[in-house]
């Protein structure tokens, strides 16, 4: 029997695109929620012409994984050191900056995309033993999710070349980054500048197009994976309040471009400040919250001199 609460898993970034960079327990391991190991195969049916009607037997084409799973947006705990996930980040299509002792921060690229091997351990309760997923080549998008009150998350999803798992012995306890994450709580939401507005959470969807590179000479029909595109897209909920205080609708009905941030955290090596520089709004919907009018809006982020839609900062 296996547990899904009794997982370990470890990502590291790949010198060579597919060749297993050989994660360890000791200096890659994630804090992860709900991971999801997924074995996915285009099932491919025969539907030869025969007297019978029974079907005959279908064949598997192409083959990958794809790995979900959820992290607590948290720092180091050290200025100028990435944080435990700066690794899949990479590997979502973004690029790091690190400056010295103040900040590590994270925006979208359009070239020199980074991969990661992903190992997935498994411990079968009984007998003590462990079954390994080895997930190399991978890249993915992410979904962030800040509520107030609640722990900041991303929700990643990955997609790798396929390996059947094998039985492996025990890989050692894991040591996993130290810093406690922060609550969204005093997070100075600001957008055009105003702060003012009463907002209960705010999601931001990276949206990467991850595709498959097929390929007949390769074992599982699939040489590798590529971030081909993002169309980067969220969406908040503010209390309804005048057109004095803010006018959603003439930012609506111009598709005026506005800045958006939020701060999450405040203490040193720990403080994640995110900001979207080009933000436009989709439509206007009503909401309720504990009997309070709200308004649900989606945005989309572009460019402001491209490839900088959206910057996570680490400080």
């Amino acid at each position: 029997m296996f547990r899904s609460k009794q997982r370990i898993l470890l990502a590291k970034e790949e010198s060579t695109y597919g060749t297993d960079s050989s994660p360890s327990v000791s200096d890659n391991a994630i804090d992860a929620i709900d991971i999801k190991v997924n074995y996915n195969g285009d099932v491919l049916e025969r539907d030869l012409n025969r007297a019978s009607l029974s079907p005959n037997q279908a064949l598997t084409g192409k083959r990958f994984v794809e790995v979900t799973f959820t992290c607590e947006l948290k720092g180091s705990g050290s200025l100028g050191t990435a944080p435990a996930i700066g690794d899949l980040l990479e590997a979502c299509g973004f690029g790091e900056v690190v400056s010295a002792g103040s900040s590590v921060t994270y925006t979208p690229a359009s070239t020199g995309h980074k991969s990661v091997t992903l190992y997935v351990y498994d411990v079968q309760v009984e007998s003590g033993n462990w079954r390994l997923h080895k997930i190399t080549g991978a890249r993915g998008t992410f979904n962030l999710v800040t509520e107030a009150g609640q722990i900041a998350k991303l929700e990643f999803t990955f997609r790798g070349l396929y390996a059947i798992p094998t039985d492996v012995s025990s890989p050692g306890s894991a040591t996993y980054e130290a810093t406690v994450p922060p609550v969204v709580c005093s997070s100075n939401f600001t957008l055009n500048s105003n702060s003012n507005l009463v907002v209960q959470s705010l999601n931001i969807d990276l949206a990467n197009e991850v595709n498959e590179r097929e390929d007949l000479n390769s074992s599982g029909c699939i040489a590798g994976f590529v971030i081909a595109g993002r169309k980067p897209a969220g969406t908040f909920n503010p209390e309804a309040v005048l057109l004095a205080t803010y006018d959603f609708w003439g930012d609506w009905v111009g598709a005026t471009e506005r800045e958006m941030s939020i701060v999450v955290g405040s203490s040193s090596g720990n403080k994640i400040t995110i900001t979207a520089p080009k933000v436009t709004i989709d439509n206007i919907a009503q909401g309720d919250r504990n009997g309070i009018l709200t308004h649900d809006i989606p945005f989309r982020l572009a460019m402001d001199s491209g490839d900088d839609e959206l910057e996570i900062k680490f400080e």
